[in-house]
């Protein structure tokens, strides 16, 4: 049995599981009732790029997600 192929659309996306892990909480604290971590960073990647009409996600008031567990260098 030849194992299931991502869509040719599909992207992965690399980050520290602990960032991954505050985004997931964040979002999930999101004002958008109908957010997700891929809505959210297919709105950020629109915002990013000036994209005509695209906004800034909206994203939460800082919370438990807001404070780094460890220090990583920033790219």
């Amino acid at each position: 049995m030849t194992p299931a192929k991502a869509p040719s659309n599909y992207r992965k996306f690399r980050a520290p599981t602990d960032l991954w892990k505050r985004f997931g909480d964040a979002v999930e604290a999101s004002p958008d009732p109908e957010a997700d971590m891929s809505k959210v960073l297919r709105q950020f990647l629109r915002w990013y790029v000036h994209e005509n009409g695209a906004k800034q996600p909206d994203r939460p008031a800082a919370g438990p997600w807001s404070t780094p567990g460890d220090k990583e260098a920033s790219a």
